[in-house]
């Protein structure tokens, strides 16, 4: 009976599919005045937190943050805004191993060898990757992160701007998906002395 219970509460815990929340902050998209592509953020040094997940992928997902084209002109910040005919593609600099990003709805991805590209949109770009860390990869363990996506935007349009700097993510698993990682390898590890 312990058993069911432990795998009910499980299951239930680890959702096959994560729904976009656009309650926390985006990166915002733009280009500077020299006409570089250029993002603003205020929360780079942070670790993004993902969710448990089973299923098709294993481990922790999550589609925060996403990108959002700035809406408009920031000339304090030497920011402004994306013009008609922009086409802003996310390429990979450099992804810790077991972390990859898909396209939101899983059709392109995965994302995570140096020079693979993500399209992200046009001026209005608004759209969320989905980012992966799998606990089935070779090698994983828990304790490797945080696990890092650098990477840069690039302008495939008309527009032509120049590439953005490289730019650094960091994420993390939820702290109670690692603690029911830690539980069922407890409860294996039960099982099989009282065999």
């Amino acid at each position: 009976m312990l058993r069911i219970s432990v795998i009910c509460l499980v299951v239930g815990i680890y959702p096959a599919v994560v729904v976009a929340d656009h309650a926390h902050e985006d990166l915002v998209v733009g280009v500077d005045g020299t006409g570089r592509l250029k993002i603003e953020f205020s929360h780079w040094d942070e670790s993004h937190e993902l969710l448990p997940v089973s299923g098709l992928l294993h481990g922790w997902l999550g589609d925060h943050p996403g990108f959002a084209h700035v809406e408009n002109d920031e000339p304090a910040e030497d920011m402004y805004t994306l013009e008609e005919g922009a086409q802003v593609w996310l390429e990979v600099v450099e992804f810790d191993g077991c972390l990859s990003a898909y396209d939101g709805g899983f059709v392109g991805g995965p994302y995570n060898d140096a020079g693979d590209q993500a399209l992200l949109g046009d001026e209005h770009l608004h759209t969320h990757l989905e980012w992966h860390i799998d606990s089935n990869a070779a090698g994983f363990s828990v304790l490797d992160g945080p696990w890092e996506a650098t990477f840069r935007l690039i302008d495939m349009g008309d527009t032509q701007y120049s590439d953005s700097q490289d730019y650094t993510l960091k994420f993390v698993p939820e702290p109670v998906g690692v603690s029911l990682l830690g539980f069922g390898a407890l409860v294996v590890g039960i099982r099989r002395r009282s065999k």
